[in-house]
């Protein structure tokens, strides 16, 4: 479940952008995005949270708490509406 938001989370994001912040390259963010045989590494989880803390919560539980700043992809396309 957690791969699943990850990969998600990835596709939300971008895999050019998460490139530009972070020290992965663009071509393992859209593996890891894109190619379910493919495990995602504790490293690819590190950058993304260094560069998007807002979404630890919802990463790892499957949770928000908006009050405390943590969201989830949904939320904040509802929210942009």
């Amino acid at each position: 479940m957690i791969e699943e938001r990850l990969r998600s989370l990835v596709r939300y994001i971008g895999a050019t952008k998460l490139a530009s912040v972070t020290t992965i390259e663009r071509r393992r963010w859209q593996t890891v995005a894109t190619n379910k045989e493919v495990k995602a590494r504790v490293e690819d989880m590190e950058a993304l949270l260094k560069a998007f803390p807002q979404y630890e919560l919802w990463l790892w539980k499957g949770e928000v708490d908006p009050d405390n700043g943590q969201v989830a992809p949904s939320h904040e396309a509802s929210q942009a509406n």
